[in-house]
């Protein structure tokens, strides 16, 4: 009776805390990239939220222009119970997942990008037929203000809709002008590839009065090309997107002739949906404005969009805030009803405490027989156990008694002696509980080497976070070590120690934090982690713009293909299988290294130019496969290289005050720029300055003290000579030659 009354007061509990449970709607959201555009469309949507009526969870992921990644994830929001899919297709081979989605009942709306199938039930973004429209009436007016009528459509694969639908509609309207010299080629969405075929197009003599590019990232490697040329005045580009701090930003600056607004509307999005999940009437094709942005707009359009985006970064901040509260409300409501809850069980657990001892002391008697086997079971299980342990532990104890056991060994022993224990404390433990079950079996325990009972139950690991100190380093590379597990990290700082200068995390998100903090030359890393597993932390390093260039190697007990193919597929540069032969580490962890020494060759000009002046032709890069130059950091060099310039001839320029331009610590910027170029930010500074001052030598009539002044240096005699120790010749002499 007292069991059916418990049963049914949890049953109570239970309606009652279901009652307070509103219906939440589940938006899943599938990303097919990131980007500036792309994080603004993805912050509108969240800050969406809370704007109505209607409880709204939007959940998003992002398959990093991943088809096949797309294709999982798409699977997965839909087997996690979401009830609305919005997607962002990678590309039109997604359709399979579409249909499986559309099977089940779940409504999909597409945005910014269509695929080849109707499964779907509404689309939301700019049309881009009308993009590629308007682009070509503006470029058929600036082709028209030159002598010339040459328009250049520079457009991106055409495996997506957008790059299909933009060239369509340019096309579309070029063929109504047949005065205009129109041509078109086909490139992708990267900028230096539209750099590339810009460049061939001026020096092969087909110089374009309008350029058209398919976005605003491929229209400034576009202008690039036209900088180098000198034909700012010549060649106008044109592009999409027109989100702040780039396209309408690159129109201010005038490296841009005009951008088509590609709209985001993240809130729109939602609104729609939500149209959907409640049976209201809505559009299936819902086509955003567009607009474009010349130099006669650009800063009324400037100030608006700022306006905007500022209230956007309020309006997350706010629904970030109402989520905590809405988490605690939650939160103490269930903590008052588990309370009441607890009162009502604890009442019944003292009523059948009561009637168990009751029935135990009546059956007491019967039970004294059974307690005698099990006395006789558990003493022949503590021999068996506890004989092999002794035999280990004693040992171990002897061996680490001895004072001519030291370094390594004693690490290892020591090691060992740890788990030893923890063997031992879970026999003892094992029995303990016997004993609390008979109360009068008596047993001998074997003294524990040191303290288990802590390392048994401490299951939370304070992470090791160790500071770099510049002075103390200078001669050694830096290695972060990633491992939850103390031994691994104490054998693996014990093997490299001696080379290198070891920094410890013991997860994945405080070993990015201090891969942040400290930029080390390499990383290990385990693969099985709490808080954060060693593959996201080496996908979130590789697309960091302070650690891009920090090579990883994963360490992990996952041995099968596909295993493997993952960790490559997050950026890993090497992968070894537990248990791994130490010396195969070593090996692996110098040949990055040496790698990296490499890398810096590709900054470094023979002639002593500097190691951001442009490369010698014909000069070719290291031999080896390992380095490679990542798109993160060529942009960071192209930052730095901008940075250096515009502050070149300020004298008291600090290295603080360049980090805060690039917007990293001086501690940063100086382990950045070390590995990447082999020299010091002061280092480097100087050397562009020098090599500044010997174009203005070779180029203009200008005094030497002139000079010096114009490059930043404060004392021309200081100038001269570290332009001697520079170039070998006093800058009279280098003139005169």
């Amino acid at each position: 009776m007292l069991r059916k009354i418990t049963a049914f007061l949890i049953l109570i509990f239970l309606l009652t805390a279901c009652s307070q449970q509103e219906r939440i709607y589940k938006i899943g959201v599938s990303q097919c990239s990131i980007g500036y555009w792309r994080s603004k469309v993805n912050n509108e949507m969240l800050a969406a939220q809370h704007l109505y009526d209607q409880d709204v969870k939007v959940e998003i992921v992002d398959c990093y222009d991943n088809s096949e990644e797309q294709l999982r994830q798409i699977d997965s929001l839909v087997a996690s119970g979401i009830d609305l899919l919005v997607v962002a297709p990678n590309d039109y081979m997604i359709a399979p997942a579409l249909k499986r989605a559309k099977d089940k009942g779940i409504p999909i709306v597409l945005f910014d990008r269509m695929v080849d199938s109707d499964d779907y039930t509404a689309f939301i973004g700019g049309s881009n037929v009308a993009i590629g429209s308007l682009a070509a009436n503006y470029a058929i007016e600036l082709a028209g203000q030159s002598e010339g009528h040459n328009v250049l459509e520079i457009a991106a694969l055409q495996n997506t809709s957008p790059a299909r639908e933009r060239h369509q509609g340019f096309e579309t309207v070029m063929k109504q002008h047949p005065e205009v010299n129109y041509h078109c080629i086909i490139g992708n969405w990267d900028d230096n590839n539209t750099h590339d075929i810009l460049k061939k197009e001026i020096e092969e003599g087909r110089i374009p009065d309008a350029v058209f590019c398919h976005s605003d990232f491929m229209a400034l490697g576009a202008h690039r090309a036209v900088a180098e040329a000198k034909m700012e005045e010549r060649i106008k580009v044109i592009g999409v997107d027109g989100l702040p701090n780039e396209g309408i930003e690159y129109v201010q600056k005038g490296w841009l002739a005009g951008t088509c607004v590609y709209p985001t509307h993240g809130e729109e999005i939602v609104h729609l949906a939500l149209n959907i999940l409640n049976g209201e009437p809505y559009e299936r094709e819902n086509f955003l404005n567009i607009l474009l942005i010349t130099p006669e707009n650009v800063d009324m359009i400037s100030r608006y969009a700022n306006e905007l985006m500022n209230q956007n970064k309020d309006l997350v901040v706010i629904q970030e805030k109402l989520e905590n509260y809405f988490g605690l409300y939650h939160l103490q409501t269930k903590v008052i009803w588990a309370s009441v809850l607890a009162i009502i069980l604890l009442v019944a657990a003292v009523v059948q405490t009561w009637l168990a001892v009751r029935q135990t002391r009546k059956a007491h008697r019967q039970q004294k027989a059974l307690n005698d086997e099990q006395t006789r079971f558990y003493t022949n299980a503590s021999h068996q156990l506890k004989t092999p342990l002794t035999l280990i532990a004693g040992p171990v104890k002897q061996l680490l008694e001895r004072s001519t056991v030291k370094g390594d060994d004693r690490s290892m022993l020591e090691i060992v002696g740890r788990n030893t224990a923890q063997l031992e404390s879970l026999v003892a433990d094992v029995l303990n509980f016997r004993r609390e079950v008979q109360g009068t079996i008596s047993d001998d325990t074997v003294p524990v080497s040191g303290s288990s009972s802590a390392a048994t139950k401490n299951i939370v690991q304070e992470t090791h976070l160790e500071m770099l100190n510049q002075e103390d380093t200078e001669e050694l590379p830096t290695i972060l070590i990633v491992e939850d597990n103390d031994d691994m990290r104490h054998y693996l700082r014990m093997l490299l120690a001696d080379r290198l200068y070891v920094l410890e995390a013991s997860d994945g998100e405080s070993g990015l934090r201090l891969a942040r903090e400290s930029v080390p030359d390499l990383i290990v890393s385990d693969v099985m982690m709490p808080v954060m597993d060693g593959l996201q932390l080496c996908k979130h390093l590789k697309e960091d713009f302070i650690t891009s260039h920090i090579p990883v190697i994963l360490l992990t007990a996952r041995s099968d293909e596909h295993q493997k193919m993952e960790g490559y597929e997050s950026g890993a540069d090497a992968y070894l299988t537990k248990p791994f032969n130490a010396d195969v580490l070593v090996s692996r962890i110098n040949n990055l290294l040496a790698s990296r020494s490499q890398l810096r060759q590709l900054f470094q000009n023979r002639e002593g130019a500097g190691p951001l002046a442009p490369a010698a032709a014909g000069s070719a890069a290291p031999a080896t496969a390992e380095v490679k130059l990542t798109t993160q950091d060529k942009l960071f060099m192209d930052q730095l290289k901008e940075a250096v310039q515009s502050n070149m001839a300020n004298p008291n320029l600090k290295m603080d005050e360049l980090g805060d331009q690039l917007g990293i610590s001086r501690v940063q910027l100086y382990r950045k720029v070390k590995t990447l170029t082999g020299l010091s930010p002061v280092e480097l500074l100087r050397q562009m300055r020098l090599q500044r001052a010997l174009t203005l030598l070779n180029s203009t009539m200008k005094t030497v003290a002139e000079i010096a002044f114009e490059v930043g240096f404060n004392s021309p005699s200081y100038f001269t000579n570290c332009f001697k120790k520079q170039f070998g010749k006093l800058p009279m002499e280098m003139r005169e030659k």
